[in-house]
């Protein structure tokens, strides 16, 4: 391969021959392919400065005419890739020049077409750097999500390492090397290791569903299918983390999650109802608990919204007694326990005082006489 190119570079000039007139083709043939080696490399290192001038000035008036720091950013990682890409270029075109044929000629090729891809490759890898730190990392921080800001340095870290693969595949072909064998074994070992994780990589799978979908955030409070009730402590790719209000950490698979039904209190709003159940004996006026317990919940109570209005529903005559919910909203969930505790005394209260019985299991007896 290396001499078809020797040959092909030898001959280069044969191939200019109809863009050029004859005195100066007989002029370059009359040149030494050092000297005209020499122009080439220093030619490629005056272009090479003239676009690094022109990349600054314009970076500096998009710079001036935008607010956005990614273009800014994108510009100035462009500056010394295409520097050193513009140098290697005549380098290479410098000592393909000269034609020699040798096996050290054959390496000192391959190390420069080497040098610019890795050139290209840390160029692409600084990139996706500047994509994330200054452009989806600042969009993130605008989301009300805090799980996008985990899943996208997972995708940046993958991004990398396919950068690196398909730039070590280029420079392994440069070098020579049949990279099928390479590719193939690969792939095996993709499928082996898929079919090792698959638990692993169905839990990230479900994790950024979960995320995609925003079923939840870091702060909400959540009531699981299997009955556990807490505010999400963590979310992971692998797997989220409940705490109780018992403090416990409950860690749950996002697999299960995913195939679960969850309900979230903090969704769409804050704002909650609370439902107070109370019971009174037989014989007691329905309208008049009704009307007594709404006042009273309406004036005594604070923390509560005026809209929705409070109100107290006759639910049930159940078996030893007339059944009751007081309804109420409050601002936040995290304020109705402690007014639902507050609801629960003042119901009470507020029956004893107005001499209104609550009732308790009974069970009549009758005993027959021989």
């Amino acid at each position: 391969m290396a001499n078809e190119t020797v040959n092909a570079t030898v001959n280069g000039l044969e191939m200019l021959e109809p863009y050029l007139d004859s005195a100066t083709i007989n002029f370059l043939e009359s040149v030494d392919p050092l000297q005209i080696s020499l122009g080439v490399l220093v030619g490629s290192v005056v272009l090479a400065t003239i676009a690094l001038v022109m990349l600054k000035l314009i970076t500096r008036q998009v710079a001036k005419r935008t607010k956005m720091e990614v273009d800014d950013k994108l510009l100035q990682t462009a500056q010394q890739p295409v520097f050193r890409l513009i140098i290697i270029g005549g380098l290479y075109l410098a000592v393909l020049n000269l034609g020699l044929e040798s096996a050290l000629f054959d390496v000192i090729l391959k190390f420069i077409l080497t040098l610019a891809y890795l050139t290209v490759i840390l160029f692409v890898v600084d990139v996706l750097n500047v994509l994330v730190n200054f452009g989806l990392k600042d969009l993130a921080r605008k989301t009300h999500s805090d799980l996008d800001d985990e899943i996208i340095p997972i995708f940046h870290k993958a991004a990398v390492i396919v950068t690196w693969a398909f730039g070590l595949i280029l420079i392994l072909g440069a070098w020579g090397v049949d990279v099928a064998p390479f590719l193939a074994g690969l792939g095996i070992a993709g499928l082996a290791v898929s079919f090792a994780l698959q638990t692993t990589l169905s839990n990230i799978i479900a994790g950024v569903a979960l995320i995609m979908d925003k079923t939840f955030r870091v702060g909400d409070k959540v009531k699981l299918e299997s009955g556990e009730l807490g505010t999400i402590h963590e979310i992971s790719l692998r797997s989220t983390r409940l705490r109780t209000y018992d403090n416990e950490v409950v860690i749950i698979p996002n697999d299960n999650l995913a195939r679960s039904r969850i309900k979230n209190y903090t969704q769409p709003d804050l704002k909650l109802r609370v439902v107070v159940p109370f019971t009174v004996e037989y014989g007691t006026k329905p309208e008049k608990v009704v009307k007594l317990i709404e006042k009273t919940i309406s004036k005594e109570m604070e923390g509560i919204l005026d809209d929705p209005q409070v109100s107290v529903i006759f639910s049930e005559m159940a078996d030893f007694s007339l059944n009751f919910q007081a309804r109420f909203w409050v601002e936040t969930y995290t304020n109705a326990f402690s007014k639902k505790l507050e609801a629960n005394e003042l119901i009470y209260n507020t029956l004893n005082k107005n001499k209104i019985g609550i009732p308790f299991p009974t069970r009549t007896i009758y005993m027959k006489e021989d």
